[in-house]
């Protein structure tokens, strides 16, 4: 595999707050942006650049950490990062001083060929950027609600198979009890909207006049699935989405919901809690879809969607 040194074109900045993802020791030692040491090396495909990169970052005077903008690792020394899309991407360098504040560097990397595949969720989920997301009242007219779990998530999915009730968005209102509020955010209309972001994997609520109700983060892993019921688990910071309490429980917001379906268009979360598979115990439903779609994100891995 063939790599070329990326001439590093830097954007900075300083950020007074706390360090995130994990706890890093410090030097003692005050860098800025600029005296952060990086070096980029691209992965080659018959002369172009493809969509992997390298990145040596030993010799800094801090601890840094580096970053896709997806995933953040603190490893200095030939750390693998895949990019997302063709054309401008950026990797982050980013170094933690001794008083506090961190410092980052933004290095633009073009990208010619998609050759490493990218898991298709992250199309999904933010269209390798960002995404708008509503309710999804198509099935049963509700987009919040309980149903019994059947162990057949695909037919509550498609078909609401199983559902016990299901509330229209502008009905939330009146289901307050449910949340840790007790009041309306404005996220119960049917025109309230969530955008999901690819850089920072964030998440964020508005209503629909546009006013911010919360922002969070979330990922993913399509490996922890139950069988028969969900295809992977959608992890959140608390709070996050549309209504996202579970239902009947006093206002508690789970952070690992079960996906059972997703695809361009379509998006149905579940929290099963301790309601086995098939005991038809309680199950909150979420239900979200994606207005007037059209994909822009290409170059994702061949696997099946996951519908």
């Amino acid at each position: 595999m063939k790599k070329s040194i990326y001439i590093i074109a830097a954007a900075s900045m300083i950020v007074a707050c706390d360090p995130v993802e994990e706890d890093i020791s410090y030097s003692g030692a005050i860098v800025t942006a600029d005296e952060l040491v990086a070096q980029v090396s691209v992965q080659q495909v018959n002369g172009k650049n493809g969509n992997l990169v390298s990145i040596n970052a030993d010799g800094n005077k801090v601890p840094v950490q580096v970053s896709n903008g997806v995933e953040t690792i603190n490893s200095t020394n030939g750390t693998d990062l895949l990019l997302f899309q063709e054309g401008e991407n950026t990797v982050y360098v980013r170094g933690f001083n001794a008083d506090g504040t961190i410092v980052e560097k933004a290095i633009k990397v073009n990208v010619d060929v998609m050759n490493n595949p990218v898991p298709p969720q992250y199309g999904f989920f933010t269209n390798l950027s960002e995404k708008k997301w509503t309710w999804d009242t198509d099935v049963n007219g509700g987009g919040w609600g309980n149903a019994g779990q059947t162990g057949d998530g695909p037919s509550l999915a498609t078909k609401g198979d199983g559902t016990w009730w299901s509330c229209k968005p502008a009905d939330l209102a009146g289901q307050m009890n449910h949340s840790s509020t007790g009041n309306p955010t404005g996220e119960e209309d049917p025109n309230a909207y969530m955008i999901w972001k690819l850089n920072g994997l964030k998440i964020e609520t508005y209503a629909a006049n546009g006013t911010l109700v919360r922002s969070g983060t979330f990922n993913f892993d399509m490996k922890r699935q139950i069988d028969g019921w969900s295809i992977g688990t959608l992890t959140t910071s608390a709070e996050s989405i549309f209504f996202p309490w579970q239902i009947n429980s006093n206002g508690y917001a789970p952070t690992a919901f079960e996906i059972i379906q997703l695809n361009e268009e379509k998006m149905v979360l579940t929290y099963s809690g301790e309601s086995g598979l098939g005991s038809w115990g309680e199950t909150t439903f979420w239900r979200f879809k994606a207005p007037g779609y059209t994909a822009t994100f290409d170059g994702l891995s061949d696997e099946p969607s996951a519908e």
